[in-house]
């Protein structure tokens, strides 16, 4: 559930996967949240733990005097402009015959799943080019056919914003006798290179290659867009054209107004962000521009796209900035795989058109753990890369790496130590962590504010051996006092078992590690089905003076953890919003699983209107409920 404002939110359910059940918006309890009513219907009501008989409804709560919704925390909105390259069929270059796979089936690129796709539109159809079964998004046009807008999807988990629409209309007043009739897409250079942009968004080639442009492209007109209804915050704002033979440039105007956009800056104000150096030089990895913005609530960003009868605009990321304001952010990328990968097309490296190799740029603000042993931690730390060394113990039953603090509070004492749980480990005692990545999405993400890179989020460290059952321990000692978000997640898409741990606070012991797992499953799988955008699991904790914050990866012989992101929030968590209901998932077994994240404790309550009672354990940010027989329909909250 994403947390919204109070007003008419419909509060989801959790419904049991062998009953029946119906719900009906009907009226507005004294908190002014509008609540589904459930009729109930079983399947079979004489086990009720085999059956269920009761659901969960999830609301939530802060302080007394907080709303029971607040605002999420980040946005990230990734638009392409134009579907040329996306459904453009390969062609062999000596006979210019399509290119196919052995079965003789043309060699269409796959759909983009994280980019809002606008084909080729008019104000008077603006869908007439949509491709039923692509990525193109189909817009709305105006009554009055002088607008269209498309609902937007974001690439930010477990709670996208689905609210976030964009809109394009004319610029009247430099139209002249020229009215704007729609964009027109268009394909003039075709690199085929993967870029990064703006701290790592990965941009495909289908992406940069193909543009939209004004129709008609009258030199000194605009092509006006809006966008409404990104969350509250900063944002960087990049925009790109990659044609490399557009002389011209390229520019624009980026800036936050009302509705009317009335504040338009009276100069470009971007730099050419086209795919030619002012001198000529053409720029295969292109030259994206980008500008930082802070959006109030009720404000609209805008961006005049400035046509000049060459080129026009390929893409623009809008990506709420990391949130470095918190006491405290480590950001750490297990896996060196997708760091140090260079891209493939059709089996052979993807180089530039001067031969260079093409590939992600090293991460400059995440802490990259490499394939490591006991014996020797940094046998794979490539130079000039982002990995880290790591420092062993003199029994080479640990590691130790120091952590870069990326807030502004820079605490430079911070330190993730490595062990095994000998406990567990039987005849398969722990040598170390090994990198993998047999699933690539490519796709970057915001978990819980931050930007996840698809570089990181594409690969993992597993337990060598990663006999099912042992687990790996991790010891974060130097945070300062106060309240961190932890958030864990893998990227695979592969693994069907899911991927589990244990997020606690202790002493240098860490022997009051849970004896369940506590976050919920952070796998990019969710019972079989691959989920691209992931399922990050955020678990709130408060770390006192002199205390660690453990955290505990359980083997399974399948997968392993691709990241972890510790941020630190306020006192009343989130960041300064109120505690998040993220996940409510019922098991096969009847028990539920409760996430959360801003810290709190779980209550319960039978009754909208109380009373509530506190979940004895349930202050971890995930909890797992077993209902009694005659636990019908329940209610669960989290409060400061």
């Amino acid at each position: 559930m994403r947390p919204i404002r109070v007003s008419n939110q419909i509060v989801p359910i959790l419904q049991d996967r062998s009953a029946v059940f119906r719900a009906l918006v009907s009226k507005a309890n004294t908190t002014g949240v509008r609540l589904p009513e459930v009729l109930y219907t079983s399947t079979n009501t004489t086990n009720p733990m085999k059956t269920p008989r009761w659901i969960v409804l999830a609301a939530l709560a802060g302080g007394l005097s907080s709303p029971l919704l607040t605002p999420a925390l980040a946005d990230l909105i990734k638009i392409d402009f134009g579907q040329s390259e996306n459904e453009r069929v390969p062609v062999d270059p000596n006979t210019n015959e399509p290119l196919t796979d052995p079965n003789g089936n043309p060699l269409v690129p796959p759909n983009l799943l994280d980019w809002n796709v606008l084909p080729t539109w008019t104000f008077l159809d603006p869908n007439a080019n949509v491709t039923d079964g692509s990525a193109s998004l189909k817009g709305v046009a105006s009554a009055d056919s002088t607008s269209v807008t498309w609902n937007l999807i974001d690439s930010t988990a477990p709670n996208p914003n689905k609210k976030v629409t964009l809109t394009i209309l004319d610029n009247l007043k430099l139209a002249g006798d020229a009215l704007m009739l729609g964009q027109t897409a268009n394909n003039p250079t075709k690199e085929g290179i993967d870029v990064f942009y703006d701290g790592g968004v990965r941009v495909p080639y289908l992406v940069k290659d193909d543009y939209l442009y004004r129709n008609p492209d009258n030199a000194g007109t605009e092509s006006l867009m809006r966008i409404a209804n990104l969350t509250p915050g900063t944002y960087n704002v990049t925009v790109f054209e990659g044609r490399t033979s557009d002389g011209n440039g390229r520019f624009g105007k980026i800036w936050v107004d009302d509705i009317s956009g009335a504040k338009e800056p009276g100069a470009e104000n971007t730099g050419n962000y086209s795919g030619v150096a002012s001198d000529g030089t053409k720029l295969y990895k292109g030259q994206p521009q980008t500008k930082t913005v802070t959006i109030k609530a009720g404000e609209y960003l805008w961006f005049a796209e400035m046509e000049d009868n060459s080129g026009g605009v390929s893409g623009m990321i809008i990506r709420s900035v990391d949130p470095t304001d918190s006491t405290g952010l480590f950001k750490v990328d297990f896996g060196q795989s997708e760091n140090e990968r260079e891209p493939v097309v059709d089996g052979s490296p993807q180089n530039d058109p001067d031969g260079k190799p093409v590939g992600p740029p090293p991460l400059i603000d995440w802490n990259v753990i490499p394939t490591w042993t006991f014996a020797d931690p940094n046998a794979n730390v490539t130079d000039g890369s982002a990995s880290i060394k790591g420092t062993p113990n003199p029994q080479g039953t640990e590691v130790t790496w120091k952590l870069t603090d990326f807030s502004k509070d820079g605490n430079k004492n911070v330190t993730l130590t490595i062990l095994d749980n000998s406990k567990l480990a039987g005849d398969a005692p722990m040598l170390g962590g090994t990198a993998n990545n047999p699933t690539k999405e490519g796709i970057a993400m915001i978990y819980d504010g931050v930007l996840v890179p698809a570089a990181v989020k594409d690969d993992y460290i597993y337990r060598n051996p990663d006999t099912a059952g042992s687990e790996s321990l991790m010891r974060v000692a130097g945070l300062k006092a106060g309240k961190y978000n932890v958030t864990l997640f893998e990227g695979r898409t592969s693994d069907g078992n899911g991927r589990f741990g244990k997020v606690w606070v202790d002493d240098l012991s860490g022997a009051k590690e849970p004896s369940a797992e506590n976050t919920g499953n952070y796998s990019g799988n969710d019972s079989g089905t691959a989920v691209p955008f992931g399922q990050p699991r955020t678990v709130t904790v408060e770390v006192k003076e002199g205390q660690y914050l453990w955290i505990a990866e359980m083997e399974d012989n399948s997968g392993g953890i691709s990241g972890m992101i510790i941020r630190g929030v306020s006192s009343g968590g989130g960041g300064g919003t109120a505690p998040a209901i993220s996940g409510i998932k019922q098991g096969a077994d009847g028990k539920v699983t409760i996430t959360w994240t801003g810290g709190g404790q779980l209550e319960t309550s039978g009754s909208l209107s109380g009373p509530w009672a506190p979940v004895a354990g349930a202050t971890s940010g995930s909890f797992v409920w077993t209902p009694g027989a005659n636990d019908k329909v329940v209610y669960a909250r989290v409060r400061n």
